[in-house]
């Protein structure tokens, strides 16, 4: 497979993830039953009914538990467990483990897995839903809401907690008063109080999508998720505007789109604030966050976006794409970025460059097409203008700075030869950098953006960055080349 066909075509990236998750889980229930030195501090009972569950799931309908097990939850939860137990073999906590353990109130790895173990709960009794059978726990699940039970729409939504017995004769048994929650009555018109609710599904061709916040509402995310409480209400405000984008993609960006069914579960939607706009969790494939109000285009360029962001990600369990070295690629905040104000990760860089070429090939569908409302294709040329000056300058950060493994390599230099491509079809589209900048309001509106009664440009908005961003001074032979090309 070459390169580009790596990078862009091969869609069995997001099933094999779904494999080793799997093979994982596997893995996890044998340390459990061989070793129970590992986790002598631990409780048997706890023990004894993880593994009761799990071999109940192991027996399941293959199509029933990948329905279950595709839930972006369930990489996130396997990850967790696969961590944790290495940390009770005496390896480090990584970042995600200890920001988990300081949510949960966990004061070591074993206590973090106790309670870890008790969150898989949450798969058998999805998979109890999924296949239409009864599932009984011995110790009661104590969930923390609002819960997205995986592969379901369904949500379980109340004020803190729900205390679970099991699932039985279409309904889920809650304690605490003792009551059942039946899913035929997820229609009520219930608006407090322990409830089940029904997130919307969004369906273009064959994309289906979940609408569904809570599924980020999970410790050590390392977002902040305070917005995965509001009611399902604003997901169905949007829903339309969802729809509208994923039609967007499937005319602009059909090869994306063709990717979307076996690699994309969720959207969350969110209001527009200060801390976060769009964002994707390495964490969670096949998941991420975008915020609304927005026009549908622009909105399908970020889902583009983020899309990519989970894609490269799964690309990455092939191998390493940075060799070791005294500094952290990874999570070391140490350099300038094009797209952001703050100094940036290596790996963070060479994802922005990854995810914005095929969100430049969007848009230039989009300005060669020239069908759309003239403040959209304005939009378009502005995109069509920064984003080969950002790839550039991202590359080039890249060459600069980090050692790659031969995967990784070979990876970039791909990358740099699609950044080459991106300019020269800017230019011969006449695009330049005095492009006007069209800016996006909160409410989701284009408008060109004005100073002093003058449009500003591409060139204005990328040298300004570089200004006030690369306080090491690491780009200053890109700052002289953009400043050139406007005075030319």
């Amino acid at each position: 497979m070459s390169p580009r066909e790596l990078l862009w075509a091969d869609s069995e990236v997001y099933h094999r993830r779904l494999e080793k998750s799997g093979i994982a889980l596997i893995a996890v229930a044998r340390a459990l039953s061989s070793d129970r030195e590992l986790t002598s501090s631990i409780d048997e009972s706890l023990i004894d009914e993880f593994l009761r569950l799990y071999e109940w799931v192991a027996l399941a309908d293959p199509d029933h538990f990948t329905q279950v097990w595709c839930d972006p939850g369930a990489y996130f939860w396997i990850r967790r467990a696969v961590h944790f137990l290495a940390s009770c073999r005496g390896e480090p906590l990584g970042t995600v483990e200890r920001e988990y353990c300081t949510e949960i109130g966990a004061s070591s790895p074993r206590e973090a897995l106790a309670h870890h173990l008790r969150e898989f709960k949450q798969f058998a009794l999805a998979l109890g839903i999924v296949s239409g059978k009864d599932v009984t726990f011995s110790e009661p699940y104590e969930a923390k809401l609002p819960l997205a039970i995986p592969g379901t729409p369904f949500v379980l939504i109340g004020d803190t907690r729900a205390t679970i017995a099991g699932f039985s004769n279409g309904a889920i048994e809650v304690l605490n008063p003792r009551r059942i929650l039946p899913l035929s009555n997820t229609g009520s018109t219930a608006s407090s109080g322990l409830r089940v609710e029904v997130c919307p599904t969004v369906k273009c061709d064959n994309v289906s999508v979940f609408l569904n916040p809570a599924t980020f509402h999970i410790p050590g995310i390392g977002i902040p998720n305070r917005w995965t409480q509001l009611p399902l209400a604003f997901q169905f405000e949007h829903a339309g505007l969802v729809a509208d984008a994923l039609s967007a993609i499937r005319r602009f960006q059909p090869w994306t789109f063709s990717h979307l069914a076996a690699g994309l579960q969720t959207i969350a939607l969110k209001p527009y604030d200060q801390i976060l706009v769009n964002v994707t969790a390495s964490e969670l494939p096949g998941a991420f966050v975008c915020t609304v109000p927005s026009d549908p285009y622009v909105l399908a360029s970020s889902f583009i976006h983020e899309f990519h962001h989970n894609t490269l990600f799964g690309i990455e369990e092939r191998g390493r794409f940075f060799e070791a070295s005294d500094q952290d690629e990874i999570e070391g905040e140490n350099h300038y970025s094009p797209w952001v104000e703050t100094l940036r990760p290596l790996h963070g860089i060479l994802h922005a460059v990854y995810v914005f070429i095929p969100v430049f090939r969007y848009w230039s569908a989009i300005a060669r097409e020239g069908s759309l409302s003239e403040v959209r294709l304005g939009f378009a040329r502005e995109q069509l203008a920064q984003i080969p000056a950002q790839l550039q300058i991202g590359v080039n950060q890249l060459r600069r700075h980090a050692r790659f493994t031969p995967f990784g390599a070979m990876l970039v230099d791909a990358l740099a030869a699609e950044a080459k491509e991106a300019q020269t079809e800017a230019r011969a589209m006449g695009i330049t950098l005095k492009t006007p900048v069209i800016g996006v309001t909160t409410s989701g509106a284009l408008r060109p953006l004005v100073r002093a009664g003058r449009q500003v440009t591409v060139g204005q908005i990328l040298l300004e960055h570089l200004e006030a961003s690369d306080v090491l001074g690491e780009c200053a032979a890109e700052k002289a080349t953009l400043a050139a090309e406007m005075n030319g």
